[in-house]
């Protein structure tokens, strides 16, 4: 079942390929989602199949969120010149954000939407309600999204994203596309739209992996396990880091654990993951010093804070998960962790029971909570957090 989600997950990513391979492109496409890693690589190698990136006379891109959509309609309407195709880029627009939903009214929007689908249009595509002075976001989604079967087979259209905005801990804020609004469902009608989701640590190790194989290089598996924990799951970061390893070992070289902790620069979730073994392992004085470490960094206590109550959320699942007969497969297919990762977390949930685990996951709400209202400071509440959890 996990494979298949995965391969779902990954269609629009694979279709991508395939036509960038094979030079068979279709009229529109939207590329978004959290690995803007991939995004921006899948972008440039769109580009560079379809038109020569320096021929300005076939290639118009747009990076802004006021666009000039009557020239931009010439643009796509125009023939190459002395080309097969010509491209149109446009890059965060927020056209695609849902500027209609109110909290709880998803259902509402569709409805609004499916109100808007019975608007009339205009023969170019422009909506008949549209004002003299201009349409608004709403209004130009819609006209857009009426005028893509218009595009002719010479140009092709792509839309590039930005990943939705992040809050402390790693949850959602802003969504940069609605899969609801009508015009992600016009450009998936007509073209494609490919979403890059974080890869997991399965994907992530075999890509580190054949980076290394390509220059000839070793890694052991307790380096590649330490290297993964370092650098996290971001792949611009992990990109940096392994260019550093690279170099540092050359051609044929072999690398150590050593040598990651040596040269490899360490994200917070990282150092967070670390201070919690020490935690679970009940050496406060340690896992205060490392604490202070992390101010001395000028880490913020309010996403260590997150970050804790992260851990103890996934320590809960993997308790459960083991006490329901199931294993570290399961944990890792339900968490999207690696092996190592998974082993890791069950080592750490073993020093506590339960109701201990549930106890702290509430005390970090609190502590939150606390921290919110400007009763506690951030610096203490953390502090007092690691002291209840280590004893």
């Amino acid at each position: 079942m996990a494979v298949t989600k995965q391969k779902a997950k990954n269609q629009g990513m694979m279709l991508l390929r395939e036509d960038i391979e094979n030079k068979s492109f279709r009229k529109v496409y939207l590329l978004f989602g959290e690995e803007d890693y991939l995004v921006q690589q899948y972008k440039h190698d769109l580009i560079r199949a379809v038109v020569d990136s320096e021929d300005a006379m076939n290639l118009n891109i747009h990076r802004s969120e006021n666009l000039d959509w009557g020239q931009i309609q010439d643009e796509i309407l125009s023939m190459p010149f002395f080309a097969d195709r010509r491209m149109v880029v446009l890059e965060d627009t927020k056209l695609f954000m849902s500027r209609n939903v109110g909290k709880g009214s998803g259902q509402a929007a569709e409805d609004r939407e499916a109100d808007d689908a019975e608007e009339p249009a205009s023969p170019d595509g422009e909506d008949a309600s549209a004002g003299t002075e201009g349409p608004d976001e709403q209004d130009l989604s819609a006209m857009i999204a009426a005028f893509l079967p218009k595009i002719p087979d010479t140009t092709v259209v792509l839309f590039v994203e930005q990943p939705d905005e992040k809050k402390a801990g790693g949850r959602k804020g802003k969504v940069s596309v609605d899969k609801r609004g009508k015009l992600y469902r016009a450009v998936s009608k007509e073209g494609l739209a490919a979403e890059f989701e974080q890869q997991d640590m399965q994907s992530l190790t075999r890509w580190v992996a054949g980076r290394l194989t390509a220059e000839k290089i070793r890694i052991t598996s307790g380096a590649m396990e330490r290297f993964l924990q370092m650098t996290g799951s971001d792949m611009s970061h992990i990109e940096t880091e392994t260019e550093k390893l690279v170099s540092y070992a050359g051609e044929g070289g072999v690398i150590h654990l050593s040598d990651v902790e040596a040269i490899t620069s360490e994200i917070l979730e990282g150092k967070v993951f670390r201070m919690i073994d020490l935690i679970a392992r009940h050496d406060r004085i340690q896992a205060l010093n490392l604490y202070y470490d992390l101010l001395q960094l000028r880490e913020p206590p309010r996403m260590i804070l997150s970050l804790l109550m992260k851990q103890f959320d996934r320590m809960m699942l993997a308790k459960e998960v083991l006490s329901s007969g199931g294993g570290i497969p399961q944990i890792m297919s339900e968490l999207k962790l690696a092996d190592w990762q998974a082993r890791q977390l069950v080592g750490q949930a073993k020093y506590y029971t339960p109701q201990q685990i549930r106890n702290l996951t509430e005390e970090c709400v609190r502590m939150q909570q606390l921290v919110q209202s400007g009763r506690m400071e951030e610096r203490l509440a953390a502090e007092i957090l690691i002291l209840k959890s280590s004893c």
